[in-house]
């Protein structure tokens, strides 16, 4: 698709050949509100190694609006993306939509693909930075998801749980994750609030972190226990020892929560420093 598109519905490859690249440099898209993800590859046959490179989507969510009414009336993705052996989502820019990034595999729990998402941008972000809720494995590098009212999501929905396997891994790979307070209905009344970085369950995988740094501005709307790092989570900063993975906590006090041994700074400077840093690097600076 030429430099310069302006999409204002869905671009979907539904049916995708192997070893394919999508090429959206340059693409803009308005397509949210929707009920279908803006960007769409391998919805309909899925095939080997499928890449998205570029884009940028901005949505228009009120932000008056909340938290369930997106959810039940708008619950789609930027970029869903269906492969078999291996998918990539790289350099795409997301604004103000329900979810970030969809990965899936051919089948629920095919275990027959897996991920590497790399310099996406997400910001504004209502629900998941990431819905890998078919818990697909694979390794997150080098992104920024600013704005995020829950980090990641592998949580499938109630009536369906599966095993994972135990060689099948989430790799966080210099990461910045920062939550983000959104309208939810509580009580019959409206509260700003925000999830957590991890939304788990059994059925995720185990968690690999390295050289990463995440915000977390309050107590989550759904408690501390929801704030913890998912069981079994290694923390690996063998790369990068004078920056080592940090939870920013803005809340006062101690981490509320399990933090699988990072360093916890009230300091958030250092959140925005990083931030600053991944924009120029990224070409995102004024």
């Amino acid at each position: 698709m030429a430099a310069g598109t302006a999409l204002s519905e869905q671009w979907e490859a539904d049916t995708t050949p192997d070893d394919v690249t999508y090429d959206l440099s340059g693409v803009t898209s308005s397509a949210y509100p929707a009920t279908k993800s803006p960007f769409a590859a391998g919805t309909g046959s899925a095939g080997y190694r499928t890449c998205v490179v570029g884009g940028s989507i901005f949505g228009s969510a009120d932000d008056a609006k909340t938290w369930e009414y997106y959810h039940d009336e708008f619950n789609a993705a930027c970029v869903k993306i269906i492969a078999r052996e291996w998918m990539q989502v790289r350099d795409v820019r997301c604004d103000n939509v329900e979810d970030g990034i969809k990965p899936q595999e051919s089948d629920v729990n095919a275990n027959n693909a897996e991920f590497f998402v790399s310099g996406t941008y997400l910001s504004r972000i209502r629900d998941d930075c990431m819905e890998n809720d078919y818990t697909v494995g694979g390794v997150l590098y080098d992104n920024l998801w600013e704005q995020c009212n829950t980090g990641i999501s592998e949580r499938p929905s109630s009536d369906r749980s599966w095993p994972t396997p135990e060689s099948e891994t989430l790799v966080l790979d210099r990461m910045l994750i920062g939550l983000y307070k959104t309208p939810h209905v509580e009580d019959g009344k409206t509260v700003m609030g925000e999830n957590a970085i991890f939304k788990w369950s059994d059925s995720g995988n185990r968690v690999v972190i390295k050289c990463s740094i995440f915000k977390v501005d309050e107590e989550s709307l759904n408690g501390t226990d929801t704030m913890a790092m998912p069981p079994g989570t290694v923390v690996d900063d063998s790369e990068c020892p004078d920056n080592p993975s940090t939870i920013v906590w803005l809340g006062g006090g101690e981490y509320p929560a399990w933090t699988a041994g990072m360093r916890v700074t009230a300091d958030e400077g250092v959140w925005t420093d990083a931030v600053r840093d991944w924009k120029v690097r990224h070409g995102y600076a004024p």
